[in-house]
């Protein structure tokens, strides 16, 4: 799928053209620029690594800055360059957790912040099992399934003090963020198979007092998983046609919901049993 390597140490010297694109953090910092290369595309984090990947997406070499430790370069590529580098081979994949429930699986749909790995740890903590914290790849061979990934979930302390049990696994820090990431096993749950997805959710957050899980449609629907989805190459006009094209097939044959709720801890029982409910109701 990915052929991917990682080079000696270098400096993240300067590029002679601007980013076509970045990620940004709600202050302004930079995350992610995007150049174009004689190989494909340069995606820079700052101060951590550069990685080329190849035109078609099938090639990824990762080099480290001095000092970037391993486990940082690796979830860098895990969860950043392999579904930007599978949006270029035309694989479908949106900024989602995903976890089991009765009969297949859901999605939630959101960006950084807005409770997708707390919600997906509070299923995998009560009977159920998921399958990515952050990116979920879509096979459409047999229906519209979702692909496991990394078996891990990135939290912060308050949830980890609130939901995880003393001893849960983690695994090495990364430098750039203080979540933890937790591995799966006794305590977190992972299904490490395609499982039918039955329903999406999009996060909100506007301080309710209660659960509200409203249908979108037409225009509204499509958005939704527009708006969270991984995309490479913004200004390539054929692959944005490709894109646009599996992404309205997928949201036409996945109901699809707006989810918000308190942000309470206590909540969370009720707000996966609602979740369930939802799921269960014919398409």
């Amino acid at each position: 799928m990915i052929s991917y390597s990682v080079a000696p140490v270098r400096s993240q010297r300067r590029v002679g053209t601007t980013p076509f694109h970045r990620y940004t953090f709600a202050d302004g910092t930079v995350w992610t620029e995007f150049y174009r290369s004689p190989v494909g595309y340069l995606l820079r984090f700052p101060d951590l690594a550069d990685f080329e990947v190849s035109a078609n997406g099938k090639t990824v070499t990762a080099y480290p800055v001095a000092g970037a430790d391993e486990a940082t370069v690796d979830h860098l590529y895990i969860n950043q360059l392999v579904p930007l580098a599978l949006s270029r081979q035309g694989r479908p994949a949106f900024h989602a957790s995903v976890v089991t429930v009765p009969g297949g699986a859901v999605a939630f749909l959101g960006n950084s912040g807005m409770g997708k790995s707390t919600l997906a740890a509070s299923f995998a903590l009560e009977g159920a099992a998921f399958l990515t914290d952050d990116a979920l790849l879509i096979d459409e061979c047999a229906g519209i399934r979702a692909m496991p990934s990394h078996a891990s979930l990135r939290l912060w302390k308050d949830s980890i003090d609130a939901l995880i049990p003393e001893g849960a696994p983690e695994a090495q820090a990364i430098s750039y963020s203080s979540k933890s990431r937790l591995l799966a096993g006794n305590a977190l749950c992972y299904r490490n198979e395609p499982v039918a997805l039955l329903a999406a959710f999009e996060l909100q957050w506007q301080e309710l007092d209660d659960i509200s899980i409203q249908p979108l449609e037409g225009a509204e629907r499509t958005m939704a998983w527009i708006e969270n989805s991984f995309l490479l190459d913004i200004e390539d006009q054929d692959l944005l046609a490709r894109h646009f094209d599996w992404t309205y097939r997928i949201a036409d044959r996945v109901p699809t919901f707006r989810l918000d709720y308190p942000r309470d801890y206590g909540m969370l029982a009720r707000v996966r049993d609602a979740v369930r409910r939802q799921a269960a109701k014919p398409g």
